[in-house]
């Protein structure tokens, strides 16, 4: 059970990293500032991918980490609405619109 929730977060993660890098909607406030955010989060996201290989047949393990990164998939959402920056303040919606 806990390698499929691991999974999911860790989709969620990639989706959240390329919707940010390739199409520009997510936006943490910061201007160009928010390449600092997204370097944090592909390290963290490869972190995670290493961990989830290297644990993948230990579920107390997995459980703990997929604990973990979805506290962090948490504080990023936090960061790119309500926490936003003052550059690009929070209009109400999740994603940034150009």
């Amino acid at each position: 059970m806990w390698k499929k929730i691991n999974f999911l977060i860790l989709s969620l993660q990639v989706l959240i990293c390329f919707l940010g890098t390739f199409y520009n909607k997510i936006a943490f406030g910061w201007g160009l500032g928010d390449l600092i955010w997204y370097g944090i989060m592909y390290l963290l996201l490869l972190i995670h991918l290493i961990l989830t290989l290297r644990y993948r047949n230990q579920d107390d393990k997995l459980k703990k980490i997929a604990i973990i990164f979805f506290i962090f998939i948490i504080s990023i959402c936090l960061k790119a609405t309500i926490w936003r920056g003052v550059e690009y303040p929070w209009n109400g919606k999740i994603f940034f619109e150009n």
